[in-house]
């Protein structure tokens, strides 16, 4: 049937047909592609938004195990219990800076950790391990032949025989782990009193007893052999300490000096002030020292009233790098390229990054560049860094351990 005009139809116009222009075609293709676009850019930042949620949390689960694992080891410290009347001083506080790794020949300007040892309150299922361990080397040291069943029974019996006191000595060190010269775990030792440590051939040391720790009187390896970590994965442990004089724990900014004063709280300490911390060689000088007099006065020791700890706990081992170095640096720079400074997780007002072992304090951060760097911050040594180096900032964590004791005041 044929279509007319008179019944509304129209004549096809000479080469048209039914489909799409190439005009309409770009058209959609251009609004699908702008669809398609937005859907990968949402999609994405999902997915950013989900991963970032993700380390968040993971760092935020781990600086609360940080908090308590290093709560629960500090809280047990034991204060002056006795008075005048001891012959000995058994709980004596001492903090120390040391070279980490403790070297018996540090380099000119290494990096320095505390070193703590302290006496502790023991639970007995701890005090009874140190025991069966210690009665165990007594009874092979006596009879060598022991074995099996037999050195079982003689422990049990050298054990049974030894009463609890629930006291006993903490070593705390932080030390670099082995993969990252950025990461540290922090190690920690149990001992009983007047515990004896072999060095050597027919030579034992009380580990409490030794000025300082990596001499040739208590060697670096035989520390890190005495210790097991408690924690990895750590960027930065730190003590303050609240003295008698102490008025508040500081704005952290990194000025403050060892022997604290001006209100500031410490960062070495010696309950004993008897002259362990002389020099720097030593660890410190602890500017309450008493001199040789306070050696033999078992009723000088005082205890700090609390200790500040500010950890820095690094994100896992498997996550993307923060920042990374875009630039070579010198150990003088004093500015930091990143590579994309805009997805740096650093405060853009300033802050502190750990590059390698290497802390350093910025200004503030311009686009790419973290400007007005403060080298070797934190007591680290200032150090070059190539390219590609990883910029860690971490989560850090503050807390305030009090310590119970009876006696804080440097002149009674």
């Amino acid at each position: 049937m044929k279509c007319c005009a008179n019944n509304g139809c129209a004549e096809p116009r000479p080469g048209a047909s039914g489909g799409f222009t190439l005009i309409e075609l770009l058209v959609v293709m251009g609004i699908l592609t702008g669809f398609l676009t937005m859907l990968v850019q949402l999609v994405d930042n999902g997915l950013t938004m989900f991963r970032d949620g993700e380390l968040s949390q993971d760092l935020a689960d781990r600086a609360a195990r940080a908090q308590r694992v290093i709560g629960d080891e500090l809280s047990l410290l034991r204060g002056s219990a006795g008075g005048p009347d001891r012959e000995r001083a058994d709980d004596r506080l001492v903090v120390q800076q040391l070279p980490i790794g403790l070297p018996p020949s540090p380099e000119r300007g290494a990096t320095r950790v505390q070193v703590l040892r302290g006496s502790v309150f023991l639970a007995p299922e701890r005090e009874v391990a140190l025991l069966r361990t210690a009665a165990a080397l007594e009874a092979l040291a006596e009879q060598p032949q022991l074995e099996g069943d037999a050195l079982d029974v003689e422990v049990q019996k050298r054990v049974g025989a030894a009463p609890l006191r629930g006291i006993g000595n903490l070593l705390l060190v932080p030390w670099r782990q082995a993969d990252d010269d950025a990461l540290l775990e922090l190690r920690c030792g149990w001992f009983l009193p007047g515990q004896q440590l072999p060095v050597g051939p027919g030579r034992e040391v009380d580990p409490f007893e030794v000025p300082v720790p990596g001499s040739p009187q208590l060697p670096g390896m035989l520390v890190y052999q005495s210790t097991i970590p408690i924690l990895r994965e750590l960027l930065h442990v730190e003590f303050l300490l609240w003295a008698q004089d102490t008025t508040s724990w500081g704005s952290g900014r990194d000025t403050r000096g060892p022997s604290g004063g001006g209100g500031q709280p410490m960062m070495i300490w010696d309950s004993a002030r008897a002259g362990w911390l002389v020099d720097r060689d030593s660890g410190g000088e602890f500017r309450f020292d008493r001199g040789p007099l306070s050696a033999t006065d078992t009723s000088d020791d005082v205890h700090p009233h609390a200790i500040l700890v500010r950890c820095v706990v690094a994100q896992q081992a498997g996550a993307a790098a923060e920042g990374l170095v875009a630039d070579e640096m010198g150990a003088e720079d004093t500015s930091l390229v990143l590579v994309a400074g805009d997805r740096f997780p650093g405060a853009p007002d300033g802050g502190f990054v750990k590059v390698d072992g290497e802390w350093m304090r910025y200004a503030e951060r311009d686009g790419d560049w973290l400007r007005g760097l403060q080298r070797g911050a934190r007591s680290t040594k200032p150090i070059p860094h190539d390219v590609g180096s990883r910029v860690h900032v971490g989560r850090t964590i503050e807390f305030v351990i009090p310590l119970l004791h009876a006696k804080d005041d440097w002149n009674d």
